[in-house]
Formats: C-alpha cells, structure tokens, sequence
C-alpha cells in the first residue's frame, strides 16, 4: 500500500517561493534596499532593514529509522497475548487525515499469543510476521538477532518511529533518524503545485523579517509582526549554486555594493 506523508509546518509561513530553474542575475536582486527573489511559484519583497534571520540547509533525503526491539528481558509465559505498537508522526491517511485527527495508518498495534512451550525467539517471530502481513504497514520487520524485533520505516518522510513494547524489552535506536529537508512532499505541503514541485528536491532557504499589517488593534495604522518566508531553490539545477551564493551573501551582509543596503543608488 502507498502512504502519503506531511511534514509538520515551520511556524507561521507568510510566502513559499519555488525556483526550479534560477539565474542569479536575473532572479536574485538586491537595490535600493529591496531584496527581490522571484520564483517558477511565488516571489519575495523584503526591505533589507526588516530582514531578521536565516537558515539555509542543503536538500537530504534523509535516513529512514531502523529501532531494534529487544525482547530478552520479558516475562515469558505460555498461552499469554503480548502487544507492540508502533507510530510515526508524519504519516497521514488520505481520507481520515493526519496527526491532528489520529488517521488510522498511523498507529499500528499488534497482538500475540505464545504458544505452550513458549520462547523469546518465538515471540520475536510472531511479531516479525504479524508486522509483515499487515497491509497498513509503513514499514517492516525483520530479525535482528536473538530475541530482537528490527523494525524499518519504509521512508524517512515518516518521521522517527515511536515504539511501545511488552514490559521489559528495551528499544534501541539500529540506524538514527536523519529528517529530510527539501523533499517534494515538503514543498507541497505549503500549496505548491505537484506540477511545479520536482522529485529532485531542493535546497531551502528559512528567512525571518518583519511584516507590516493592518491591525483593528490599531486604529489607522499598521503593525509590525514577524513572519517567515520559505525559498526552495531545485537541487540539482545547473543555476542553484550562484543563487545559493548570491542570496547568502545578501542575507549575511556580504554582499557589495553595500550601498545597496542602504535604499540609495550604486554609484
């Protein structure tokens, strides 16, 4: 079964721009103190005196979890029902919803029972292949050892599995989550258009300033809130490494001519 995933959202995004094929001398604009960036999908103003913060992180795919469930320290009886459940946040059901609605493929609980001349290696067994058979399950099981469950999240876009096994087991981390960052899920989950977010992934770009907006807190006038405003610039593009270059540049404050920054003309 194929399962969709939503990343949780960064904060409270005011503008998402996608370039999937960016040129630094025309995209990328910094002049009379406007930073100018503009998109296959969106766009950004921002005066360079409201400019706050900003991360950029390189696109990764990120690293699916692998969590080892050791059961040798169990209580074994025979004829007894054993439960393990496991959960990721970030995956939803298309239908039902996701996290905020406990969508069904989300939570995965599965019961054993022991059999009369029971074993660790048994119920270890047992478990592997109730994980296996169940067609609402967004990863799998495999042995990983005497008495251990080795469970693998079928995508890293599912988030770090959550695991609650029988009293006594210890669970233990085989391969560390790694997140993605860039992914096209990401990029859709803000509005973007399948067709316009690319399976390439992209570089991203977290940017913090000020906003003006109008308030009925204040009569006549406007606020200042902070916003966050989201660049996603196509990985593997030929034009995203002078972009990426440029754009860093002028959100550090190296970029020259500085009196750019300063809302006058080169000269």
């Amino acid at each position: 079964m194929a399962f969709n995933y939503q990343f949780p959202k960064i904060g409270s995004v005011d503008s998402v721009t996608v370039m999937n094929t960016p040129v630094a001398a025309n995209d990328v604009d910094l002049d009379k103190g406007t930073l100018t960036i503009d998109g296959d999908a969106g766009g950004l103003v921002i005066r360079a005196c409201d400019l706050l913060a900003f991360d950029q992180t390189d696109f990764t795919a990120g690293t699916a979890h692998v969590v080892d469930v050791d059961l040798a320290g169990i209580t074994v009886v025979n004829n007894r029902i054993y439960s393990l459940t496991v959960f990721a946040p970030n995956v939803i059901n298309f239908f039902g919803g996701g996290r905020e609605t406990g969508a069904i493929y989300q939570t995965r609980t599965y019961n054993i029972s022991s059999d009369n001349t029971a074993t660790v290696d048994e119920i270890r067994d047992s478990f592997i292949a109730a994980i296996n058979d169940d067609p609402g399950a967004y990863f799998s099981a495999q042995s990983g050892g005497a008495g251990i469950v080795e469970i693998e999240a079928d995508s890293a876009e599912a988030g770090a599995l959550e695991i609650t096994a029988p009293a006594g087991a210890t669970i233990a981390d085989a391969t560390a989550f790694v997140a993605p960052v860039g992914a096209k899920s990401e990029v859709e989950a803000y509005g973007i258009s399948p067709a316009i977010a690319d399976a390439a992934g992209y570089d991203r770009y977290i940017i913090k300033h000020r906003k003006f907006t109008r308030s009925n807190a204040i009569s006549g006038m406007q606020a200042v809130l902070p916003a966050i405003s989201l660049v996603y610039l196509k990985q593997n593009d030929a034009g995203t490494g002078a972009a990426v270059t440029k754009i860093t540049s002028i959100l550090d404050g190296s970029y020259t001519p500085v009196a750019d920054y300063l809302g006058c003309p080169a000269l």
